[in-house]
């Protein structure tokens, strides 16, 4: 029985040292699992804080830039808008414009109606300068013959004005004798009744 009782005892260690290994293992692994979960959450939390800092640096980023792009995109709007208003302005004005060509066109009908007339006149007007060219000529041998009749009368009055300087100076001396004689006539009618 002795015999028998060591060989029960020690299975019962084995049992109780696997037992322990077991328990080792589990709380080795227990430790384990809080290291790795304290490391995970201090990692979890460094993660954290660099992605509020990196969130940060993003927003000084992408807020402006978003209020940018709102900007430009009300700005594009405008410009659209305008574009829009510029295009219908110029249809607007494309189809008065139509309508003036029209007229033109019809305008430059009678105009080349006209401008044939005219250049009928023309041709008219280029006999009758010719005409008048011819009169002309005459008309300038007629007044080089009345030049030298003016010069001829020219002579004329001048020998008439020295014919008039002479006889305003006779008449003065017979002025000037009337004036003498007329003391004695005047005391001659004093005697003569008549």
């Amino acid at each position: 029985m002795s015999e028998d009782k060591p060989t029960q005892s020690q299975p019962s260690t084995r049992d109780d040292e696997h037992l322990v290994d077991e328990h080792l293992v589990e709380e080795a692994a227990m430790e384990a699992e809080h290291r790795v979960a304290t490391d995970m959450a201090q990692y979890m939390s460094q993660f954290a804080r660099s992605f509020e800092a990196s969130a940060r640096r993003w927003e000084l980023v992408v807020y402006p830039s978003m209020l940018a792009f709102i900007i430009l995109a009300a700005y594009g709007f405008f410009l659209i808008y305008k574009l829009t208003n510029d295009i219908s302005t110029i249809t607007y004005q494309m189809a008065d414009i139509q309508t003036s060509m029209v007229n033109i066109n019809k305008n430059f009908s009678s105009t080349t109606n006209n401008m044939n007339t005219v250049a009928k006149n023309m041709v008219m007007m280029t006999g009758y300068m010719k005409q008048m060219s011819q009169d002309i000529k005459e008309q300038n041998a007629a007044m080089h013959s009345i030049v030298v009749t003016m010069k001829d009368m020219n002579e004329s009055i001048d020998s008439m004005s020295y014919t008039m300087y002479d006889m305003r100076y006779d008449t003065r001396a017979m002025g000037r004798s009337i004036e003498n004689a007329s003391g004695p006539m005047r005391f001659m009618n004093n005697f003569v009744p008549w």
